[in-house]
């Protein structure tokens, strides 16, 4: 059983950027950008409650992805105005055109948006109460056991099928709505409401220390590492021209060293809602 206790960091070692083919084909974007008048928008990006990718906007740290999101963009001369919505609601305005981007989706797992480049690496985990851990490989590990997790979010295929199958049925699956998804089925879980929680790691790691229980569960990856980026909306033509220009300011951030400072501070985030 591979359980993950001594991770304390909000940010575990594996969350670095995917540079390697993709970060060299980047490069071309910064001459291309480079060639083009700038001009200065508001760029509207929205994103669920999900430290520390994503916090509170109004906070001194307000969020991993956020950061990175506004300097990557202001080397362009635009402003990016952040605010939280719940998954569901961020989804529905970005596809509409009501916002410009949403901050943090899967590439594979989303695939009606116009996406960045790679910002950070993320992976799929399950909280347990401590002692009470055990291997999951599939669906079938889960007989007997209510699962928690956030609605519409998007999770490995075979989970998100299981749940699909159950989600009318609390015994097996509870979904939450609404912000601060990870925190409240951490309270369910130690409630003893629901007997495990599905959630990015970082998150689990982080919201834990937030309230208290870092010592009071287990977290357990489950499914592959997979990256995180901005997906701007396909409705606005907009789009593409700032998805290009965040690419090349990423890259500007990483090789002048800026792009590992915001993510060196995020390892030692304090638990602050």
């Amino acid at each position: 059983m591979w359980v993950i206790r001594f991770l304390t960091a909000a940010l575990p070692a594996l969350s670095v950027i995917l540079w390697g083919s993709a970060g060299v084909g980047l490069l071309g974007f910064v001459l291309l950008a480079g060639s083009q008048p700038a001009r200065a928008d508001v760029i509207e990006l929205r994103a669920s409650h999900w430290c520390p990718f994503s916090c509170s906007p109004d906070s001194p740290r307000p969020g991993l992805l956020v950061e990175l999101a506004r300097e990557a963009l202001a080397l362009f001369g635009h402003e990016v105005r952040y605010a939280n919505l719940s998954w569901s609601r961020s989804l529905a305005q970005v596809q509409t055109g009501a916002v410009n981007g949403i901050i943090g989706p899967d590439l594979y797992k989303i695939n009606s948006l116009i996406f960045s480049a790679p910002m950070i690496l993320h992976q799929e985990s399950l909280a347990f109460r401590s002692g009470e851990t055990r291997p999951v490989t599939g669906p079938q590990d889960l007989e007997g056991l209510q699962l928690g997790a956030v609605q519409d979010y998007r999770h490995a295929p075979s989970l998100a099928q299981y749940m699909a199958r159950h989600k009318a049925d609390p015994t097996r699956v509870q979904l939450l709505s609404g912000e601060d998804g990870a925190g409240r089925n951490l309270r369910k879980l130690m409630s003893r409401r629901i007997d495990l929680v599905l959630e990015e790691r970082s998150v689990l790691i982080y919201t834990a220390r937030r309230l208290g229980l870092s010592d009071q569960i287990e977290i357990l990856p489950y499914g592959e590492v997979d990256a995180l980026h901005i997906g701007f909306s396909p409705a606005l033509e907009s789009s593409r021209l700032y998805a290009r220009q965040f690419n090349a300011g990423l890259v500007q951030l990483q090789q002048s060293g800026r792009y590992h400072d915001i993510l060196a501070s995020y390892r030692q985030v304090e638990a602050t809602p």
